[in-house]
């Protein structure tokens, strides 16, 4: 999957539903979001890709931008009720396990808000 189209910052929470809004998904869910004093925004950090190709968990670290931290492959996703809940849990499960990593990292929120302001 091509992330060159997401920004290099976190998502805002608008963004994330105009995604799922904008029919080039089947679905997006946001999993993971920070809220910070320094931003007026929700930033959302990974988030569930569901195309009709398959299942994609996608998460943001400040260093290194967006990536895929999930692929679930599979045939014929018309709609969200084509995926089975076991494929979204799964990736929900791998991004919060990502995400969690991340956060141990010394200066993560500053280095979210940085990014989110750079790029902005």
């Amino acid at each position: 999957m091509d992330l060159s189209s997401l920004p290099s910052r976190p998502l805002t929470g608008r963004e994330v539903a105009a995604l799922d809004e904008s029919g080039a998904f089947v679905a997006v869910r946001p999993v993971e979001r920070f809220e910070f004093e320094a931003v007026e925004e929700t930033l959302v950090v990974a988030v569930v890709l569901v195309t009709t190709r398959g299942v994609r968990g996608v998460a943001f670290a400040p260093d290194t931008g967006w990536r895929v931290v999930h692929r679930d492959d599979r045939d014929g996703i018309e709609a969200l009720a084509d995926v089975p809940e076991s494929a979204i849990d799964d990736a929900q499960r791998a991004l919060r396990a990502e995400i969690t990593e991340l956060e141990r990292e010394r200066g993560f929120g500053s280095r979210l808000v940085d990014a989110y302001e750079t790029h902005s």
